[in-house]
């Protein structure tokens, strides 16, 4: 995630995701904050009730330790968005690329190919996975030691997400790459971060994203029926919020949803995995896609992987936009 868009032309520059920062700022002014609690009302009142509902409003002041507690969001409206925004598919750049870096174990192979299923669902647009390449860069030193007495476990090194990018990635980005997503075991860092599980270059169109923290072993607690099925849905809600950064879809601030921000992987695991009202609008215009059958495959998806609570909610969210879809061929008519 995003760790501060105060101004939108730093989509242009390297950001780390996802990490809780090792060098917080001390808490802001958490008082309601008037311009964000005018923008949230402005945005509220735009929509219709039937596109609000099932969704939960973020409104007043943040509780301590929560992303907008140290953050200050500026409001991403659906214009400001179609405004800003830059990476939209073309005839010969709409594919949806993850590639495997160094190492990873089977298990998570498997989980790297339902990554891609799930990106060419949640986007609509081809997705493919490359043949792995080293996680390494000759010259190049890619990694810090990690000291004994910070280990988790096996991983005694932090890859720098940054140099990820600029020394591997940008330089093997496919002609036909909407996106180029990198996918690693290791454990990762930023500058001023203690760890992210991300990083992306908005202006390259290259991110690249670390599964290590998803799974028990790496906090050396015993595996247990159902670890697998938090580790999917870990993946995919980094997936589907960093490559929303990646289409210039900022941390929402109006509704708890999959593009919240997030200081740490408990409170990445109680937001939604869905995208709310306003994001959701956000994508739909950048990638132009049947919402009512995207709906209809995630909930497949969902429930083939047993992820059973996405897939309940997705069902009663496609009841609802049925009668969205409805109110707004009336009220066009009407204004015709």
């Amino acid at each position: 995630m995003i760790r501060s868009l105060a101004l939108p032309l730093l989509f242009t520059l390297l950001l780390p995701l996802s990490g809780y920062c090792s060098q917080l700022r001390g808490p802001r002014d958490t008082r309601e904050d008037p311009d964000v609690e005018e923008a949230r009302q402005k945005m509220f009142a735009l929509l219709l009730p039937q596109d609000e509902k099932g969704f939960v409003r973020l409104e007043g002041k943040p509780k301590p330790g929560e992303w907008l507690w140290f953050y200050k969001e500026t409001p991403q409206s659906l214009q400001r968005y179609q405004m800003q925004t830059r990476a939209r598919p073309a005839p010969e750049r709409r594919t949806f690329v993850l590639q495997p870096l160094g190492e990873i174990e089977v298990s998570r192979l498997a989980v790297l190919e339902k990554m891609r299923e799930y990106a060419e669902i949640f986007f609509q647009v081809p997705a493919r996975i490359q043949k792995p390449i080293p996680l390494d860069v000759p010259g190049e030193v890619l990694f810090k030691n990690v000291p004994i007495g910070n280990r988790h476990g096996k991983y005694d090194k932090q890859f720098n997400g940054d140099k990820i990018i600029d020394a591997l990635l940008a330089k093997h980005i496919p002609e036909d790459a909407l996106v180029y997503i990198g996918v690693t075991s290791e454990d990762l860092f930023a500058i001023g971060t203690t760890f992210v599980f991300g990083v992306a270059s908005l202006e390259k169109r290259v991110g690249v994203y670390s599964l290590s923290r998803f799974y028990p072993e790496f906090w050396g607690i015993q595996s247990q029926p159902g670890d697998e099925i938090t580790a999917l849905r870990r993946a995919c809600k980094l997936l589907n919020h960093e490559s929303g950064h990646m289409f210039g879809i900022t941390h929402c601030v109006f509704y708890r949803c999959s593009m919240n921000g997030s200081n740490s992987l408990s409170e990445t695991d109680a937001a939604p995995m869905h995208y709310c009202p306003v994001c959701h609008r956000k994508l739909m215009w950048n990638l132009e896609f049947d919402a009512a059958k995207r709906y209809g495959q995630l909930e497949k998806f969902y429930r083939e992987n047993r992820l059973t609570p996405e897939a309940d909610f997705i069902k009663s969210r496609v009841e609802n936009w049925k009668k969205v879809m409805e109110a707004e061929r009336i009220q066009k008519t009407a204004e015709e």
